[in-house]
């Protein structure tokens, strides 16, 4: 009885192990050119991209998880600087572009908490809740360029670098999925 019991289940657990395989193995390959074009074709603007994921130097030997992280450590790292900005502009400006920073400063406030949830999120191979984060950041984005105006030139740059930093982070982790 037992000889027979064993072949169903060491076919289950094949099948299992072939479904199972591929899904890791796509996100444990080193991110080729080729691969790392390919997913840059979907950002509205591909050479900042491009440029954005080369400017790490463990770029050409990490796997798509690797690149996730370096995309995410850029959204970090440019949010703290911003927000860094935002500080500094609120202390100088009128009392209407305070309220509109008021309103940057919580969205980039936001952001930093999402980029530490995404990568806790990474670390549990929770590609759903990581590719949440991307999203949340891109709005943050969007709305903070939303209310502020030409008052804050300086600002208005680095918004949209910090909107294409989150896209490169969306299209990078919409590859996770």
């Amino acid at each position: 009885m037992a000889p027979s019991f064993c072949v169903p289940f060491f076919f289950s657990l094949l099948l299992a192990i072939l479904w199972i395989c591929p899904t890791y193995g796509r996100l444990s390959v080193k991110v080729s050119e080729n691969v790392l074009k390919e997913i840059c074709s979907d950002h509205e603007d591909p050479p900042f991209c491009l440029q954005a994921l080369k400017s790490d130097p463990h770029t050409p030997s990490v796997d798509l998880v690797g690149l996730t992280n370096i995309s995410i450590h850029l959204v970090d790292v440019a949010a703290n600087k911003t927000l860094a900005l935002i500080r500094s502009l609120i202390k100088t400006v009128d009392p209407e572009l305070k309220k509109h920073l008021d309103d940057c400063l919580k969205m980039y406030d936001a952001t930093i908490s999402e980029t530490e949830d995404a990568k806790t999120a990474l670390k549990a191979h929770d590609y759903e809740t990581v590719n949440v984060a991307s999203d949340s950041c891109m709005t943050n984005a969007e709305t903070c360029t939303d209310t502020t105006t030409t008052s804050a030139p300086r600002l208005q740059q680095e918004n949209k670098n910090m909107r294409y930093l989150c896209e490169t982070f969306v299209v990078v982790s919409n590859h996770l999925l």
